[in-house]
């Protein structure tokens, strides 16, 4: 379950991370922009006072003890030497060779410090783009992420690629080396090609060439070839795969949000409360799945989802009276929990396999006419549109709101044949 809902939730997130990540779209004035705002975002390093030279030997004496202990959980999480095999994810920095993704601590452990706020926290499935660490006065930056169930700190999470470009290493003399024999600075189009056959996708810019070898969804190593050089001037490498010791531990602990969930008293007529009446039991939607446990539903549990990670959506299947409903539920809490303590986020009632008694503000119920369906909605932000088949459809959200979350109610024939409400807004 677990790695289809990770599947599931970075298909979704993909065109965002697209659209925040697309070099083609800015095109080649992108080699300006980009590297100012990266200037911009260097944090100026911290110096400490010491003001206790016996406490200063002490200090050294368990710093040279702390780095031998840290030089030993390095060379025991790092290769000892480069792959051959591009997809096999590896860079060799200054004669360490990298493999990601790894773990905060271990590339911190290989000298990096890291320019940001460690203790900053990422749900289950989420990732940044460009994290900045230094080492020895040189910066590059990374993709952090966390692939586990649970929120975790920054500091607990995966470096999951890193990018190096010539514009932040003119000073540095390290030899960077690929799979292959291919180096930073040195190797042309020919020789890249060579190693490693076509590339995925490329793109020719004014400035630079660029040549995409990918694996999978973000499993991928991008490669720049300088216009003006001829030569490899920028390395984007990016795998974001699970690591073994990831946080995926289910709390059954009731989250906060669902002890402070209330039901409404009274339906009332306001449309955009995503109130609703379902089998003479009132909700206000997201709803907590124990409430509709405690009014006679039950899970199926074939086709539902039973755990849920933080932050995260999975999907749930409701049976009443031999009628199943069907939604997306959401948990809102920073620990991965069982679908119980999730929220439900639709409900609905029509012809098909949801024929259930549901009544919605304004006492709209399938049935009504469509003159009661426009009294009703009058006053409210609501569209309408007629398909090719005669069906109106009537969408009433918030007009501050999603428009994602909102009333669905179609007509056919004259008359309400189906409803919806979607609401996964949480306050």
């Amino acid at each position: 379950m677990k790695k289809k809902l990770l599947i599931t939730l970075l298909a979704l997130s993909c065109c965002l991370f697209m659209s925040a990540c697309s070099k083609t779209a800015n095109s080649d004035a992108e080699q300006n922009t980009g590297k100012d705002a990266f200037a911009e975002s260097q944090v100026p390093e911290s110096s400490e006072v010491q003001t206790d030279t016996s406490s200063e030997t002490e200090s050294e004496s368990e710093t040279e003890e702390t780095q031998e202990d840290t030089a030993k959980t390095s060379a025991a999480n790092t290769p000892s030497s480069l792959s051959d095999n591009l997809y096999d994810f590896q860079v060799s920095i200054d004669g360490t060779v990298y493999q990601f993704p790894m773990w905060y601590s271990d590339f911190e452990a290989l000298g990096w410090t890291y320019s940001g706020d460690s203790s900053q926290t990422l749900s289950s499935n989420q990732y940044t783009f460009t994290e900045v660490w230094k080492k020895d006065g040189i910066s590059v930056y990374t993709r952090l992420a966390n692939l586990s169930m649970n929120s975790t700190a920054y500091s607990d999470s995966l470096v999951g690629g890193i990018t190096l470009e010539d514009y932040y290493l003119e000073d540095c003399d390290w030899e960077i080396l690929l799979p292959g024999g291919i180096k930073f600075g040195e190797s042309t189009i020919d020789d890249i090609k060579s190693a490693y056959g076509t590339p995925s996708s490329d793109y020719d810019g004014s400035y630079y060439y660029e040549m995409t070898y990918k694996q999978d969804y973000y499993q991928e190593i991008s490669l720049s070839v300088s216009k003006e050089t001829n030569v490899l001037n920028k390395i984007e490498l990016e795998n974001l795969v699970e690591l073994e010791g990831a946080d995926n531990s289910i709390d059954t602990t009731v989250p906060e949000e669902v002890k402070n969930y209330v039901a409404p008293s009274s339906l009332g007529d306001d449309l955009y409360s995503f109130n609703a009446e379902l089998e003479g039991a009132l909700y206000t939607l997201p709803c907590p799945v124990s409430e509709f446990l405690k009014n006679g539903f039950t899970i199926y549990e074939k086709d539902s989802d039973s755990e849920i990670a933080a932050g995260s959506t999975g999907w749930i299947e409701l049976r009443y009276n031999n009628q199943t409903l069907r939604s997306m539920i959401y948990n809102y809490a920073d620990y991965a929990t069982i679908a119980e303590n999730c929220f439900v986020t639709s409900i609905s009632s029509n012809d098909y396999q949801s024929d259930f008694a549901l009544t919605i503000p304004g006492n709209i119920k399938r049935g009504d006419t469509e003159d009661a369906v426009k009294k009703a909605v009058e006053g409210f932000n609501c569209t309408a549109e007629t398909s090719d088949s005669g069906a109106v459809y009537y969408d009433i959200s918030h007009p501050d709101g999603s428009s994602l979350d909102n009333y669905n109610i179609i007509i056919r024939d004259g008359v309400v044949s189906s409803i919806e409400v979607t609401n996964s807004e949480y306050e």
